[in-house]
């Protein structure tokens, strides 16, 4: 059991893929991992499948605080995600901050732009969820991988919901010292 880990979750105010979110919230539970919500206000907020989240820190609260009660930094995707997180300065500068420090910088589905938008994936492989997403990496000078998961230097980078479970064991894996899975058959369908 993983102790003395806690992951800050950064969620759209609407509009967040409840999957992304639900799915590595259980893996951490399941494997002692504490962690806290954020977002641009504090408060209810509500994914596309209707799941209702309680929020009660804002980005310039953390970034105020400071962020060493943290370990990772995990971003989800969405439609809310574009339109709140996409350009958003502060969790920009919570990206840049986390990586700085050695701690996990970490991107679901369409999240991964905005650790390009902190200027993180420069030159660096990334994956992302197909569509206008790709250019907006590439827009920010990321390579483009047709992965489901990428991860390197602490970045790690994730195409859809269908390898969230992955995505947050890695987040997990990243704690004990040990990055690399043992290749393993995932319900994706593919090893790693």
């Amino acid at each position: 059991m993983v102790t003395n880990m806690k992951v800050l979750i950064a969620i759209p105010p609407e509009k967040f893929r409840d999957e992304e979110l639900l799915q590595p919230v259980q893996v951490f539970q399941e494997a002692g991992v504490k962690f806290e919500l954020v977002s641009t206000h504090v408060g209810v907020v509500m994914g596309v499948l209707g799941k209702k989240a309680k929020v009660n820190r804002t980005f310039e609260d953390v970034l105020l605080k400071g962020v060493d009660e943290y370990y990772a930094l995990m971003i989800i995707g969405g439609p809310g995600t574009m339109v709140h997180l996409w350009n958003n300065t502060h969790l920009h500068e919570l990206a840049r901050i986390f990586n700085t420090k050695g701690k996990v910088v970490a991107g679901i589905d369409n999240a991964p732009i905005v650790i390009a938008k902190a200027g993180l994936l420069k030159k660096k492989e990334a994956t992302v969820v197909p569509g206008q997403t790709v250019r907006e990496m590439m827009i920010d000078d990321a390579i483009i991988v047709n992965k489901p998961l990428v991860y390197k230097d602490r970045i790690v980078t994730a195409n859809g919901l269908e390898v969230s479970v992955e995505f947050a064991k890695l987040i997990v894996q990243y704690h004990d010292g040990n990055p690399e899975f043992v290749a393993t058959q995932s319900k994706a369908g593919f090893s790693f």
